[in-house]
């Protein structure tokens, strides 16, 4: 039984040692070689004074390297943090100084920016070069971890503009994966594309479900992401039977017109998470490939990856609504929040989720205060530690059971004293034929004249922009109230802009249009 995240890992590279574990383009690595590198890893960093609760940061780009770190800090008892490497420095430092960081693990390319950062704040930090450390002992290490210490810390956003780091342990993780495999029936005669950048959550799934069963990673380089008809080329090519991908990224190679009915004669299941889907979208996927299974997935990074699932077994029609973020899983339980403050889980109920189970997060590294404000005690179960997160998403549950995500609690704004969701008006622009996607913003101003809402989509029919635009406006005006109908109304002829995460940049989008 694996209590731990690399013996999963180790167990596959026992049984397969010749496999591929990882390819980045036209580099990769076997099972067995992967193994050894990893373990001689650990040996370095346990000389070098790293051991069992350390925090190590891996400020590595999305590459074959990245994963030796990656499993050398896990096989060493530590926990790793993936960093962006696009980071400024500020940034940076404030998540090395939260960690309490004693080590970094590096490439060749990352390696000289990551010690300019730290001599430039005069750091004592130690750069530890995964192609470069003097490796001797390759054997497997006997652990001193147990399943309750830390396995990752990935750093989001703070309100206040200091990141904070969520800190899951390695039950949680094993929990989450040992699910995952069972749903998508994982073998080792799959493909895994790893989509996802190290950094967000939703790298997990492609990582560990891929190990555990024996599988080979297939990572997505940059490059497939700046140039959506190599994506698409790329899926066919490497015989991708397991996808994994935002919303946005199907949605981009759909429009991509690269998409053929037979070139994805391999693909087995695609999964979806991280944002809302249009019906539409996942229409023509089913469309395209019906030989494949479509699931969409739900869950903050605070709860391990994802809490809900919903198989998707008809395609869905735009008249039916939202697709649902489905039910949630095993050994994981949500309720609704009601405006009185009462736990629901009743058909009909309508608030904010909430949500308990094994895989939920330990909190904040270092951040008590904020941890408490999300992480609650389980009123229904004061005797003992029952955490449950508030996870800030408004949801609605449905007869069926499943959950319709209706957007988040702040996405909800007052303008000119109406209560208005942003999720509705991008719904009703992304739900016309002419439209491809649409990004919906809020400008706030202590002015309630100089408020306003603004939307930038993309252009499908060929019409001259005044005119389409005048035509969006009318038409959307039919499906919405005048007071949401956004004032200020833009069209791109480039994609959407989009986080590191693959998510729309919300910001990126207002600082455009106001």
């Amino acid at each position: 039984m694996v209590h731990l995240v690399q013996q999963y890992f180790e167990k596959s590279a026992d049984r397969f040692p010749d496999k591929i574990a990882v390819e980045c383009g036209d580099d990769n690595i076997s099972y067995e070689a992967l193994d050894k590198i990893s373990n001689g890893l650990a040996h370095h960093l346990i000389a070098q004074g790293a051991g069992r609760g350390a925090y190590v940061p891996i400020f590595i780009e999305k590459n074959v390297s990245a994963f030796k770190a990656m499993l050398g800090i896990l096989k060493a008892d530590c926990a790793y943090v993936p960093l962006d490497t696009t980071s400024p420095g500020t940034r940076l430092l404030a998540i090395l100084e939260r960690l309490d960081a004693g080590f970094v693990m590096v490439d060749n390319k990352s390696e000289p920016v990551m010690k300019a950062v730290l001599q430039e704040a005069g750091s004592q930090v130690q750069v530890i070069n995964v192609e470069t450390a003097a490796i001797s002992d390759t054997s497997r290490r006997e652990y001193k971890n147990i399943s309750v210490d830390m396995a990752y810390v990935i750093f989001t956003s703070g309100s206040t503009g200091v990141p904070k780091g969520v800190m899951i342990s390695h039950f949680m993780i094993v929990d989450y994966i040992d699910f995952c495999v069972d749903l998508y029936d994982i073998t080792e005669s799959d493909v895994v594309s790893q989509h996802a950048p190290l950094y967000f959550d939703n790298s997990v799934l492609d990582i560990y479900c891929a190990w555990s069963a024996g599988a080979t990673l297939q990572l997505v380089y940059d490059e497939l992401n700046v140039v959506i008809p190599k994506l698409a080329s790329w899926l066919r090519d490497k015989q991708i039977s397991i996808f994994l991908a935002v919303p946005s990224v199907l949605t981009m190679l759909l429009k991509s017109r690269r998409m053929q009915p037979d070139m994805l004669p391999n693909m087995r299941h695609v999964i979806f998470s991280g944002e809302v889907i249009q019906p539409e979208i996942i229409s023509k996927w089913m469309e395209l490939y019906p030989h494949a299974q479509y699931t969409n997935m739900y869950g903050p990074t605070e709860i391990t990856v994802d809490c809900t699932f919903h198989p998707i077994l008809k395609a869905p029609r735009a008249e039916d609504g939202s697709v649902p973020i489905g039910k949630a899983r095993p050994n994981m339980e949500c309720f609704v929040r009601l405006d009185s403050g009462e736990l629901s889980q009743e058909p009909g109920a309508e608030g904010e989720l909430l949500i308990r189970g094994l895989a939920v997060g330990y909190g904040y590294l270092h951040e008590d205060e904020k941890t408490r404000k999300v992480f609650i005690q389980n009123p229904q179960h004061n005797v003992y530690h029952d955490p449950m997160y508030c996870s800030g998403d408004k949801v609605q549950l449905a007869d069926d059971g499943n959950i319709i995500f209706q957007g988040r609690i702040d996405f909800q704004i007052k303008y000119h004293g109406n209560r208005i969701e942003l999720g509705e008006i991008e719904a009703a622009l992304a739900g016309l034929d002419s439209i491809g996607e649409a990004v919906v913003v809020f400008h706030d101003s202590p002015n309630p004249d100089e408020q306003a809402i603004g939307a930038l989509i993309t252009q499908l029919s060929d019409d001259d922009q005044p005119e389409f635009l005048d035509k969006v406006r009318a038409d959307v005006g039919k499906l919405i109230p005048d007071y949401m109908v956004p004032t200020r109304l833009e069209v791109t002829t480039e994609d959407l802009p989009l986080t590191p995460n693959g998510k729309y940049d919300r910001k990126a989008v207002l600082a455009t249009l106001f």
